[in-house]
């Protein structure tokens, strides 16, 4: 089965997003949930943004180009806890994805989450392409204290928020895109609670 890049995910969760109770399920067994967040993602137009040149078929592309929607949005959750090797990580799942990312602990909240690269998956420029995803920034609600690791896992206390950013970018092409790569696709993140 083919993996689905992340603005993709944002994109089919508009018709279904999943609820929080699955979405805890879904953290690794060695951390426990910090929160649940309703993400959006806004598109920034910038010089290197994947813009659709021309349709499939060889016909004019659409009038402005982008090849995402404007606005994305998502229901996901964090998980905090001990990985594997014993190091404090921060874990996000989001919905109708199959990817859980990680990222390394940062008692100021501070996270950043590299997935694996997508190696020549089916992208919206209609080819196939590698896909590279960062998300990065950083948690709300810590005050002066910042965020701890509990006992057990989990963030005490609990972030209220999300900002960050998002930075897809494809390249490697097998050639037939719609798009000219290498091509980035740049968001900003939004996160509020649904507590």
């Amino acid at each position: 089965m083919r993996a689905i890049p992340f603005a993709i995910v944002l994109a089919l969760a508009l018709a279904s997003a999943g609820c929080p109770d699955s979405l805890e399920r879904r953290c690794p067994s060695n951390s426990l949930p910090s929160g649940s967040f309703h993400l959006t993602l806004t598109l920034q137009h910038t010089p290197d943004e994947c813009i659709q040149l021309r349709q499939p078929d060889g016909g004019p592309p659409p009038a402005d180009g982008s090849i995402v929607p404007a606005s994305q949005p998502v229901e996901s959750i964090l998980c905090a806890g001990l990985a594997d090797a014993g190091a404090p990580t921060l874990y996000l799942v989001v919905a109708n994805s199959s990817v859980v990312r990680d990222s390394p602990f940062d008692p100021d909240g501070g996270f950043t989450f590299v997935s694996q690269p997508l190696r020549q998956a089916q992208t919206l420029c209609n080819c196939l392409a590698d896909v590279h995803e960062t998300i990065s920034g950083v948690l709300l609600g810590a005050g002066a204290g910042g965020f701890s690791l509990g006992p057990d896992g989990g963030l005490v206390p609990q972030p209220t928020g999300i900002d960050g950013s998002v930075l897809q970018t494809l390249d490697n092409s097998n050639g037939n895109c719609v798009c000219q790569l290498p091509c980035a696709e740049h968001f900003t993140l939004t996160g509020t609670s649904n507590r």
